[in-house]
């Protein structure tokens, strides 16, 4: 079984944007790993995702507080041990997915998007990727 903790300004906030949304309807988190920088990202790099979305036959379903987390299999050992939280500072707000069970990403996995490759020489720099 799937572990997510979901904090309680999460869950505030995702009940309020779920009064729009269809009675079936859950929350999907999902992950991409190697989500760093122009070549997929180094060791470690994980990018998470929410969105509304209809559950699928092969997603495990975890109930919290009135609705559904729904999470692919893809997904499932990246999620495992996640933490939700809403966050709204001065300079960020949103939703914040993140899992200290995971380990920290290698310094490839740092680079950034392709719009900085190379420019982050101090942690391994570019990644060939040609942009």
């Amino acid at each position: 079984m799937i572990q997510v903790e979901v904090r309680p300004s999460a869950i505030e906030q995702v009940r309020r944007l779920m009064g729009s949304q269809k009675p079936e309807t859950g929350v999907r988190i999902y992950a991409q790993p190697g989500g760093g920088g122009c070549c997929g990202g180094g060791g470690g790099a994980v990018q998470f995702g929410m969105a509304f979305a209809k559950p699928r036959p092969e997603d495990e379903v975890v109930k919290v507080d009135g609705f559904s987390l729904l999470i692919d299999p893809a997904s499932a050992k990246f999620v495992n041990g996640a933490v939700v939280d809403y966050v709204e500072t001065l300079k960020e707000s949103g939703f914040k997915v993140s899992n200290p069970t995971l380990p920290e990403p290698d310094a490839a996995g740092q680079a950034g998007g392709c719009g900085s490759c190379g420019s982050n020489a101090s942690n391994g720099g570019g990644c060939g990727c040609g942009h």
